[in-house]
């Protein structure tokens, strides 16, 4: 045990209760037959039997650049709390069939915990054998609770644990309450770095997540929040009380500075649903889509949830050191706030975003979207390096007020401001002004039946066809403008 190591053992003893401190004293995986030199089967048995001996404790895995070679699902049973020393690496050769079903599928999960108060920390790496490839199933920690009315309780895992070669999942987590994940990295993973299910009260902070793929479905994910959706259509309270349904949206996470990279495929961050949730202050690099906070999908994409905000993130298609994007596909959606047709997205704030290089010259993509929403809010966003719509809305209440857009990447069918139909906005202060690179049309109302619009204060000066349009680019009519005037 290197001077580090004891010392990470000797804190974690000190700070448990009077009758913890011996069992944490003598929690190191070594004395159970854990060994650099040992096989894989024998190494996986010995940390079994290190976990099921001293639950309740803290358990070192020594570092000194140890590599500890692993096969088949070890069981953490509650209460476990496990400390990898400096350069300690768990590797998996190989994992096996038969653990806890995850999305009604029986896993190929490494670490399964199995209680409430699991802890992981320390700056040792969790290594997969898959990298580069997809493997169904394949996760590294998987902590699955009986329902959503019955959830585990309390899982951490922090300081600088890294996660690596995963073939599906390095973390899935369904039905848990009390979830914080947050100065950790996560890379090379076949589908999502980490995905939380019908969770509750989560903090995602400070987290690196990257190189996602090659996914499975035209879908990868670095963070993702989301639920099952499988017949989520026919709950009894998907319409009435989503919170109360089978398998709810996530309640009440923070999703806050990671830096999310090179998920050419989908998405950086994502929410399938969800209440009281925020994304903010994150940077999203390489990723087709920036940061999804909508209604869900399949089965439950008519539902949303309500009181969620995306605030202060950036997001761009750039790779992190300022390379050339590397997504081929389109759409590709900077920030999306979508509700559903039957359950709307209910107050979400979307602002102090920036948000450049997305949206597609054919208009299927945009910079921010929101459809479907009530009481949103879209403020003091920064667009930049724009195609087609920089901010595109349907079906949609709230105001848009004092972003400002800048330089189009391509003019082809650009408008700062698109209203597809069914709004009831206030569309406030917004600015087009750059010395190049202007837009053909700063807002266009693209439905003369829509009831007027509170159109007050905004300056698309550099639109380069018409600064205020209507159906087919017609000059707006003034009978579509009520409470105030354009410019």
């Amino acid at each position: 045990m290197n001077r580090r190591d004891a010392l990470a053992l000797l804190a974690a003893a000190t700070a448990a209760p009077l009758g913890r401190a011996f069992a944490g004293a003598a929690g190191d995986a070594r004395s159970f037959g854990l060994r650099p030199d040992a096989p894989p089967e024998a190494n996986a048995a010995a940390l079994q039997r290190c976990l099921s001996a001293s639950a309740g404790t803290t358990i070192t895995i020594p570092g000194a650049d140890a590599d500890y070679q692993l096969s088949g699902r070890i069981v953490a049973p509650a209460g476990t709390s496990i400390v990898l020393g400096d350069g300690a690496r768990l590797r998996w050769v190989s994992t096996q069939p038969g653990g806890s079903a995850f999305l009604r599928a029986p896993t190929n999960s490494a670490l399964e915990v199995a209680g409430d108060d699991f802890r992981l920390s320390g700056k040792g790496q969790i290594i997969g054998p898959s990298r580069g490839a997809y493997v169904p199933r394949e996760v590294g920690i998987l902590c699955i609770g009986a329902g959503a009315a019955n959830p585990r309780r309390g899982f951490q895992i922090s300081e600088g644990v890294e996660f690596l070669d995963w073939g599906s999942h390095a973390i899935a987590v369904q039905f848990v309450r009390d979830v914080r994940v947050t100065h950790i990295k996560v890379s090379r993973c076949g589908y999502a770095g980490m995905q939380f299910l019908s969770c509750q009260s989560g903090q995602i902070t400070s987290n690196v997540v990257g190189e996602i793929g090659p996914g499975a479905s035209g879908n990868a994910y670095g963070i993702s929040c989301t639920h099952d959706s499988l017949n989520y259509g026919d709950d009894p309270n998907a319409a009435s009380n989503g919170r109360q349904a089978v398998n709810p949206f996530c309640t009440g996470f923070e999703v806050s500075g990671n830096t999310v990279y090179d998920i050419p495929l989908w998405s950086g961050i994502d929410f399938h649903g969800a209440y009281e949730c925020q994304a903010h202050h994150n940077s999203v690099y390489n990723c087709r889509n920036g940061v999804l906070l909508q209604g869900s999908s399949g089965a439950g994409v008519d539902f949303a949830g309500e009181h969620n905000a995306v605030v202060s993130n950036k997001v761009t298609t750039s790779r992190m050191g300022g390379e050339p994007t590397t997504i081929t596909s389109v759409p590709r959606l900077g920030i999306s706030v979508n509700g559903g047709k039957v359950v709307r997205h209910r107050t979400i704030v979307v602002r102090d975003n920036v948000i450049d290089g997305y949206g597609d010259s054919r208009n299927t993509s945009f910079s921010l979207q929101h459809t479907y929403t009530s009481a949103a809010e879209i403020s003091n966003n920064q667009v930049t390096n724009w195609r087609g719509a920089g901010c595109y809305s349907a079906y949609s209440d709230g105001v848009i007020s004092n972003n400002d857009f800048g330089p189009v990447a391509d003019p082809a069918g650009t408008s700062c401001i698109f209203v597809a139909v069914g709004g009831g906005l206030r569309i406030l202060g917004n600015r087009h002004v750059v010395p190049a690179g202007g837009a053909m049309y700063g807002l266009y109302i693209n439905s003369a039946a829509d009831a007027p619009y509170v159109i007050e204060g905004n300056d698309f000066r550099s639109a380069r066809v018409r600064q205020y349009a209507g159906h087919g680019g017609a000059p707006l009519s003034p009978a579509q403008i009520v409470g105030g005037r354009p410019g």
